[in-house]
C-alpha cells in the first residue's frame, strides 16, 4: 500500500488546519507541546487541555541531545533555538570520579553537547518558551481543566472535563508518569510504583561560588563543567550550565516511601550532606551554597514498559512519560518525548483524515522499540554506577561511562517517520512484523560512544543558523 500524500518533508510546514484532523492533547509538559507544535506544522488542528492552573515551572536542568535538538532547531526559522542558546550549558567532557577518594575513573567525552547542537539548559526555561510558542501559532491552551476519562469509537474520540463533553478524531494523553488516561487506554490497570531511589536536584547563581578556592575550577575554561561521583547505592553529579552563570547539582539516593501523587518535595540541604557522608569533600562543599528553596527531592517513580500505547480502536495513544517514564541516568527523558511528539505529527500527515487510527498505529511501531531500550539504557546506568565492578572499572574504565551511541543521538525522528511509514503501515494492515532500524539490533551492543560531533552537521543539515555555529 501507499500514502495517499508525500507530505511536507521533515523540516516542512502545511498550510494550517488544512489537513482537518483535529486533534486533543491532554497535558502540556514536554511530550504535549512538542506534539502541539509539531501538529500544528503538519497542519492539524489542536488544541491542549493541562490541569495546571500555568505553565508549570518546577525543576532545574534537562537536556536534549542532538536528536531532540534538531527538532526544536527547526521551529520558527530557529529563533527558539536562539533564543535558548544564551542559556544553554555546553560541555566537552563528564569527569567520572570514585565517590570516596575522588579518584578520577574515566574523562568520557562529551561529544554531541557542544556547538549548540545538544545542550542542558533550565527546565522553566524551555517549557515557558515552548508554551509561548504554542500561543504565538494560535494553538489553544486551556489551563486548570481536569480531565476525569476518555472514550472514543470507530469515528471519534474525546474527554471529560468539566464535566463536558469533548470530541476530535484522536487524543494524544501526554499526562506523565501518573497519567490518568493511560489505565483506560491501553486497558491495563497499573499504577507507578517506586524505583527504590529519589533523586535531590538543586540550581543557583554561580555567583554563590566566586570567593570558594576549592570550587574555582568549575569556573574556569571556555565550556561549562561536569563532574560525576559514583558509590554504593547512589551517585552525585554537579557542575555548570548557561556558560558557567549556573551551578547544578543532584544526588540519587536509596529511597524507601511509597510512590505519592505529589512525587516531588522540598528538599533540604542538611539531608543531602548527610546522605554524602563519607563522600568526597568537593561535593559538600557545592550542595553548602544551596539556597533552601532551590532544592527539591524528587521521588523515582517508574511504570514497566506497555506491549501498546494506543487503545482498541486506535484513536488514543499514550506519549512521553505517560507511555514510557525515564530515569534521569537516562538523559533521554525529555529527547523521547520530543521524538514522540515529531513522529505523531507525521504519522497523522501521512495517513490523512480517513486514517487516523492507522497514523497512531503506525507512530507506535516507529516509536515503541527506540523508546524502550533507550529507557533501559537508564535503568543499565544506574545499576553500573551504584554496583560498580571496581576490578572491571581498573581494566575498563570506559565501562562507567553514559552511552552516547550514534543510532540514538544521530536519528531524526521526523525523517524517519516519512522513509518508514508506508513499511509500518503494511505491517499492520498485513498482520506481519515490522523490524524498527531505529535500533540496533539484538547482538549489536547498544551501549556505545561513537556519536562524534561532526555527526551533527549532516543531523542539522538544512538548519542554516545552526550549522552557522557547527
Amino acid at each position: 500500500m501507499k500514502t495517499t500524500t508525500k507530505g511536507s518533508g521533515p523540516q516542512g510546514k502545511a498550510y494550517p488546519g488544512s489537513s482537518g484532523i483535529k486533534v486533543i492533547i491532554i497535558g502540556l509538559g514536554y511530550a504535549g507541546a512538542v506534539a502541539a507544535i509539531e501538529c500544528h506544522r503538519k497542519g492539524h488542528q489542536v488544541v491542549i487541555y493541562e490541569q495546571n492552573a500555568d505553565v508549570s515551572t518546577l525543576g532545574d536542568m534537562i537536556g536534549l541531545s542532538p536528536n531532540a535538538a534538531q527538532v526544536v532547531a527547526g521551529w520558527d526559522n530557529g529563533r527558539i533555538q536562539e533564543q535558548i542558546i544564551p542559556h544553554a550549558g555546553q560541555y566537552v567532557v563528564n569527569v567520572i570520579h570514585r565517590h570516596d577518594s575522588g579518584e578520577v575513573l574515566f574523562r568520557q567525552p562529551m561529544d554531541g553537547y557542544t556547538s549548540y547542537s545538544g545542550y542542558l539548559a533550565p527546565r522553566p526555561l524551555l517549557m515557558r518558551l515552548f508554551a509561548d510558542y504554542c500561543r504565538t501559532l494560535g494553538i489553544p491552551i486551556h489551563f486548570g481543566v481536569r480531565v476525569t476519562d476518555v472514550f472514543e469509537n470507530e469515528n471519534e474520540a474525546g474527554i471529560i472535563a468539566n464535566g463536558r463533553k469533548i470530541t476530535a478524531d484522536c487524543i494524544l494523553a501526554c499526562d506523565g508518569v501518573h497519567s490518568k488516561a493511560r489505565g483506560t487506554i491501553t486497558g491495563l490497570k497499573d499504577r507507578p510504583y517506586p524505583t527504590g531511589y529519589a533523586a535531590f536536584r538543586a540550581w543557583y547563581n554561580a555567583d554563590l561560588i566566586k570567593d570558594n578556592p576549592k570550587l574555582q575550577f568549575l569556573l574556569e575554561g571556555d565550556h561549562d563543567k561536569m563532574e560525576t561521583f559514583i558509590g554504593p547505592n547512589m551517585h552525585a553529579i554537579y557542575g555548570t550550565c548557561s556558560q558557567k552563570k549556573i551551578v547544578m547539582w543532584t544526588v540519587t539516593h536509596k529511597d524507601t516511601f511509597d510512590v505519592n501523587e505529589s512525587w516531588t518535595q522540598p528538599g533540604k540541604v542538611e539531608d543531602a550532606l548527610n546522605y554524602t557522608k563519607g563522600w568526597d569533600s568537593r561535593i559538600h562543599e557545592v550542595i553548602k551554597y544551596t539556597p533552601s528553596d532551590q532544592i527539591f527531592d524528587h521521588k523515582l517513580a517508574w511504570r514497566d514498559a506497555l506491549p501498546t500505547w494506543t487503545s482498541k480502536h486506535h484513536r488514543m495513544i499514550v506519549l512521553g512519560d505517560a507511555a514510557h517514564p525515564f530515569v534521569p541516568t537516562s538523559g533521554q527523558g525529555a529527547g523521547q518525548a520530543i521524538e514522540d511528539g515529531a513522529t505523531i505529527a507525521v504519522c497523522l500527515e501521512l495517513a490523512g483524515k480517513q486514517r487516523v487510527p492507522l497514523g497512531l498505529q503506525v507512530c507506535e511501531k516507529l516509536r515503541h522499540a527506540r523508546a524502550s531500550l533507550a529507557q533501559r539504557m537508564g535503568l543499565e546506568t544506574r545499576d553500573i554506577w551504584h554496583k560498580t565492578d571496581w576490578d572491571l572499572v581498573k581494566r575498563q574504565p570506559e565501562t562507567v561511562s553514559m552511552p552516547i551511541p550514534g543510532w540514538l543521538f544521530s536519528h531524526s525522528p521526523q525523517k524517519y517517520a516519512y522513509e518508514e511509514f508506508d513499511i509500518a503501515a503494511e505491517a499492520i494492515e498485513t498482520g506481519s512484523e515490522y523490524i524498527a532500524t531505529n535500533v540496533p539490533p539484538p547482538e549489536v551492543n547498544h551501549r556505545i560512544n561513537d556519536f562524534k560531533d561532526e555527526d551533527a552537521k549532516k543531523l542539522f543539515n538544512g538548519n542554516a543558523s545552526l550549522q552557522a555555529k557547527l
